[in-house]
């Protein structure tokens, strides 16, 4: 693996009143492109597109305590402190949250293409909004700290797409952008503070919830709302919601939806029914909402789908 001591051209390419760096890279290692965007003070954006034609570590230093926040859109990189010996993962597919605090080490790259949207946020901002949230609940940890590592949700995907598509050109731009960032800082600190949140479930909590599962997937032309839910399966709603985010890693609206639409999907493709018997059938009153609801879980419409409908 090639190696590589870049540690005052990252940082002159972060600390550059440039916008848009590219090309900064030695040229056998490969293509990099960085697209930098202030937000607000303590809030900095990073849209990165790294094409490396080699493995590659490339030394970095940080000097500060960091929140940072990584969505990998493209391809995987790694990196691994110094101190620690410990690898922190950028996986395609996944978001990333970690906070450094005065630490050195490498980020490794394969010979591939890494493209990734970074909010990195410093300790003032932290102080001012997040001190119960972030700051004094990993007060004690030293240097590095993987907070959180799964897979992208897909409401973070949608705004991710918005990010990286929209062209920044005016204050109204601008604003929307802040408008974006907000809603991301919100989905993952809000994720985090419910990782948490874990309760004990027994053997019996268990059983029920699947039955309230069951419950629900029976019942998608009327569903019983959360209190009815609770009374049939003998679970507080407390206990219920938070097992289904345990055992199902979803709320009971957010399973029962995706149902729904895998459902309605096959309907479609089966070549049976049309999109309005589909959307009658899986419990949308309106045509309108379920191609919405449909368009914004498999960014297709519906109508779409009926052209992959399978032939016998």
């Amino acid at each position: 693996m090639h190696k590589l001591s870049l540690k005052d051209l990252l940082f002159n390419n972060l600390c550059s009143n440039d916008k848009i760096l590219k090309n900064t890279f030695p040229r056998e290692i490969g293509k990099d492109y960085m697209e930098k965007l202030c937000i607000q003070d303590g809030i900095l954006l990073l849209k990165t597109d790294f094409d490396f034609f080699k493995p590659t570590q490339i030394e970095t230093k940080q000097d500060e305590k960091k929140f940072v926040i990584t969505f990998s859109l493209k391809g995987n990189s790694r990196y691994k402190s110094y101190d620690k010996k410990e690898k922190i993962h950028f996986n395609e597919g996944f978001t990333t949250i970690s906070l450094f605090n005065k630490t050195e080490g490498v980020r490794e790259f394969n010979n591939e293409k890494v493209e990734q949207i970074r909010l990195i946020i410093n300790e003032d901002f932290l102080e001012r909004n997040f001190e119960e949230t972030i700051l004094k609940k990993y007060k004690n940890n030293q240097n590095l700290t993987l907070i959180d590592f799964s897979p992208t949700r897909i409401e973070t995907k949608y705004i991710l797409s918005d990010i990286y598509t929209h062209s920044y050109t005016n204050e109204l731009s601008s604003l929307f952008l802040q408008s974006k960032i907000l809603e991301l800082l919100y989905l993952e600190i809000n994720k985090i503070s419910e990782k948490k949140e874990i309760i004990s479930l027994n053997t019996y909590d268990k059983k029920q919830i699947y039955k309230a599962k069951e419950i629900l997937f029976e019942n998608i032309q009327n569903p019983p709302s959360i209190v009815e839910l609770a009374k049939k399966v003998c679970l507080n709603e407390f206990k219920l919601k938070k097992g289904f985010r345990q055992v199902f890693n979803e709320s009971p609206h957010k399973l029962l939806s995706k149902y729904k639409l895998t459902k309605a999907k096959k309907m479609l493709e089966s070549g049976e029914y049309n999109i309005n018997e589909v959307a009658y059938l899986t419990g949308y009153k309106y045509a309108n909402n379920f191609t919405n609801a449909f368009f914004k879980e498999f960014n297709i419409k519906p109508k779409d789908s009926m052209k992959n409908r399978k032939i016998y």
